[in-house]
């Protein structure tokens, strides 16, 4: 059964996750760490899908071939599940950024930027939210 409303609850809070992310890509970059343009395009993507869920009227509308037109690492996996399509890409966004901390700043520097995240994860249901019917 959709539960459009706590789908949206959740695409605002994945929004909060996307924003640490995002700004740990700039931090990243600003130090000088070759950050892969595909994470990027996965960051972008995310930021759309994220906007899409929060303004579409009517999210068991939406298809596949919806969400999967906005480019990133999990096109394909999530069908018309627009949450966890953004899950899929923020999570791969995570672990690529955490390898890249730890190959070129050091594990210290990398723990410590997991514990952004963890605090930014937090707050999203571990439950997860089904779009679309059964």
């Amino acid at each position: 059964m959709l539960d459009e409303e706590r789908a949206k609850q959740e695409c605002q809070k994945l929004g909060r996750v996307w924003e640490v992310l995002s700004n740990a890509t700039a931090e990243l970059t600003n130090r000088g760490v070759n950050v892969p343009p595909d994470l990027y395009t996965s960051l972008r993507g995310a930021k759309a899908l994220i906007s899409l869920c929060e303004a579409h009227p009517k999210l068991d509308e939406l298809s596949p071939g919806d969400i999967d037109m906005h480019e990133g690492f999990c096109v394909g996996c999530c069908k018309a599940d627009i949450v966890t399509r953004i899950t899929c890409e923020l999570r791969n966004i995570e672990d690529l950024l955490v390898i890249k901390a730890i190959d070129v700043l050091g594990s210290e520097y990398a723990l410590r930027f997991q514990e952004r995240t963890k605090r930014a994860w937090e707050p999203i249901e571990k439950r997860a939210v089904v779009v679309g019917s059964a």
